[in-house]
């Protein structure tokens, strides 16, 4: 058998519905990141509220439940923008390779939508476990010796409630930029092996 049968590639990878589904998946992730980055910043920003305490017959303001106030959901909801504006923008940059993906096809821009594409990545997730563990204190408060923080959910079912579609909005935004990830560095094997 000569080497050459042994080396190739399957024709899978260089058919013209590899290419199509590429080319869908591509811009399609993009935009659903840029979606799901939008609804967690909505939800973020939509979620404080304010917490009453019985007072005689009546019921007094004691405190406000923000986002602003806890430093890990401030930088989430800052990892969310900067991943909603990348997302949008390489949408626009995938789908013009598309239309023009007759003419040689640009390794340079195919690494360089992966390089960016890792690092939002990276980004996506450090902004999650950072709200995730405000979140689960929230939630279940913190009894150690020497600290005592009270679980807010209870009191604050509303901006729990908000909180976790944000974080779950987060999340899935990550699950989209590790498929994105994965396409973006098969697409780029292909174009140097091509």
């Amino acid at each position: 058998m000569p080497m050459e049968t042994m080396t190739r590639e399957p024709d899978l990878f260089r058919s013209q519905w590899w290419n199509s589904f590429f080319k869908i998946a591509q811009v399609g992730l993009r935009i659903l990141v840029t979606g799901f980055a939008t609804t967690s910043i909505a939800t973020m920003l939509t979620s404080n509220q304010e917490i009453y305490m019985p007072y005689d017959e009546t019921y007094i303001a004691v405190a406000k439940a923000h986002y602003s106030y806890s430093s890990g959901l401030w930088y989430k909801l800052l990892v969310d923008a900067v991943l909603g504006v990348f997302s949008l923008l390489s949408s626009i940059l995938a789908y013009k390779m598309t239309k023009f993906s007759h003419t040689e096809p640009k390794t340079t821009l195919h690494f360089f939508l992966l390089l960016v594409d890792v690092v939002m990545t990276v980004l996506t997730i450090s902004g999650c476990a950072a709200a995730s563990a405000v979140g689960m204190v929230g939630l279940r408060g913190v009894e150690k010796p020497g600290i005592s923080w009270t679980p807010i959910c209870p009191l604050a079912g509303k901006f729990c409630g908000m909180i976790t579609l944000s974080i779950a909005s987060s999340y899935a935004s990550f699950t989209c930029m590790m498929a994105l990830t994965f396409l973006s560095a098969c697409k780029l094997m292909l174009l140097a092996t091509h």
